[in-house]
This record gives C-alpha cells, structure tokens and sequence, in this order.
C-alpha cells in the first residue's frame, strides 16, 4: 500500500488475513480507542528476505519498538509531535533498517524491523531470497509493517524512490488466486509472492 505522505515508489507492506485486515477485525476498535499489542498483529515478526544479490551498505539495527498499538496516538505522534530536531533524523523515521546495493547500483531499503532481528551485517554479502531481518513497529509506524523502496542514492535523507515490480506474484482476482509476472499489486490489493 502507498499511504498518504509517502512518494509512489515507496511501499509499505503489511500482511493481513482473508478478511484484508491486519488482525482480526474485533481488535479494531481495541487498536483504536485503548490498546492492541504488536503480537495481535499479522505482520509482526513475519520474515524479511532480500530481492536480490548484493553488499549489505547500512543497518541499524537498535531502535526500540513500540509494542502497545494505538491508531489516535500514534497518528497524533507521528504527524504533529515528532521533535522539530528529528526532522532531519533519517532514522527516527525509519527505525531499524537495512540498505542493501545491487551490483547495478541499486539500492533497497527494509525499514521498520523489529529490534534486535537484523542478521545481515555492514559490509557483508547477501543472495537473493537471503533472511535479513523480520518485520517490527520500530520508527515511525502506526502498525507492523514493511517499508520497501528502491534508489540510487546513497544518502537516505535525499533518496527518491524508484519504480518496481515483482517478478512474479499471485493476486486474487474474482475470488481466486491468479499467477502474474512483472507486476506491482494495486494499493491495498491482496497479493502473496
């Protein structure tokens, strides 16, 4: 999905069940109102592998989750209180990530997994479909998800996004699952790869 704010080569991914939401549906107003924890969620620590061959350029790989979700706080959070002094800081919007380069030059970025689950190391060499981490709520996040973009540049703060597609993946279309090659899902369309 591509939420508000977010240029249109920037992904979030969040893994949701068959219903297309991302815990069962009587947490929602639990996730609204009081408090939903990360666990109660589909994509927590749901594994994070990499898309292809390449030089692990940058991780971080400490940033604290929050574990205890709350949509009207965490929107109010990230949106209107964020520290004037953090607008400049990449990584209290990223939280952990990984910044992987492609003999091609290009960079991809997995931002937002959880503390502690990062196992590519700076400098080190990873293959396609190599674990790399896990899906967290660190930076910030409403929810557990996949940030996924790619680039050229090196500096994170002055990044644009580029476009991509999935080499293949299954997309439900009138009820069943249908294998497409060389696509990217619609916003909010429910796909497996």
């Amino acid at each position: 999905m591509n939420p508000p704010g977010h240029h249109p080569n920037a992904k979030d991914f969040v893994a949701v069940n068959n219903n297309g939401t991302p815990y069962d549906s009587v947490k929602f107003l639990r996730h609204l109102f009081h408090k939903l924890a990360v666990t109660e969620t589909y994509a927590w620590e749901k594994e994070v592998f990499s898309p292809f061959e390449g030089e692990v350029i940058k991780v971080e790989n400490n940033a604290k989750d929050r574990i205890d979700l709350n949509i009207l706080r965490d929107l109010i959070r990230g949106l209107f209180l964020a520290p004037k002094n953090k607008k400049n800081d990449i990584s209290y919007f990223l939280g952990n990530y990984v910044l992987i380069e492609s003999k091609e030059g290009v960079l991809a970025l997995f931002a937002h997994l959880r503390q502690g689950s990062v196992v590519a190391s700076e400098g080190n060499r990873v293959v396609s479909g190599e674990k790399i981490g896990q899906v967290g709520n660190s930076g910030n996040t409403i929810q557990p998800h996949l940030h996924f973009q790619l680039m050229v540049e090196h500096d994170l703060s002055q990044a644009i996004p580029v476009p991509f597609v999935f080499e293949s993946c299954q997309i439900i279309r009138d009820g069943a699952w249908e294998h497409l090659c060389s696509i990217l899902p619609s916003n909010y369309e429910k796909f497996r790869v």
